[in-house]
């Protein structure tokens, strides 16, 4: 018989896996951030969205981050993320954090009138391409901003790509 604990966090893994799938996430990233089965999450998806889950390569490019549009909107996902977590505490639930910092995000992009073009997959990439070092945020000597760069080819004097233009 489970405790009452137990239960508490077995329901938060439900709800998770059912928002994140609800946001489009792919069943393996999932499957990963909740630990629930790829069987019970394909059915949960089929539920969800009327069809069977996208299949396909998961996003794995650490460059797509860094074109123009995508590394703008990208780097205010960060600092979304990043506040979101600070506001969390000492041990916040990754998956809570992701969903609710990308809703965020994706709520002030389309207030801003812009097109989103990052997926809640993307978004759980950029988390973990930034957890495992692959990419960092460094700060634009201009306009302060943090913005992302690759992290073996940090830039001293870093300028973002919205300010280079006006310093030339």
């Amino acid at each position: 018989m489970s405790t009452k604990r137990e239960l508490q966090v077995e329901i938060r893994q439900y709800r998770n896996a059912e928002r994140l799938l609800s946001l489009g996430a792919r069943v393996p990233i999932v499957m990963e951030m909740t630990r629930l089965s790829s069987w019970f999450l394909r059915k949960l998806s089929l539920e969800i969205h009327g069809e069977p889950p996208r299949k396909g390569q998961i996003p794995n490019s650490d460059q797509w981050y860094l074109r123009r549009q995508n590394h703008l909107q990208a780097s205010l996902f960060c600092s979304i993320h990043d506040a979101f977590r600070r506001h969390a505490g000492h041990d916040p639930d990754r998956c809570t954090l992701l969903v609710s910092a990308y809703a965020h995000w994706r709520q002030t992009i389309e207030a801003s009138g812009t097109t989103p073009v990052m997926s809640v997959d993307r978004a759980w990439w950029l988390v973990k391409s930034i957890e495992i070092r692959n990419l960092q945020r460094s700060r634009c000597r201009v306009c302060r901003g943090r913005f992302l760069q690759v992290w073996g080819k940090l830039e001293k004097h870093f300028v973002c790509s919205e300010c280079r233009p006006r310093t030339v």
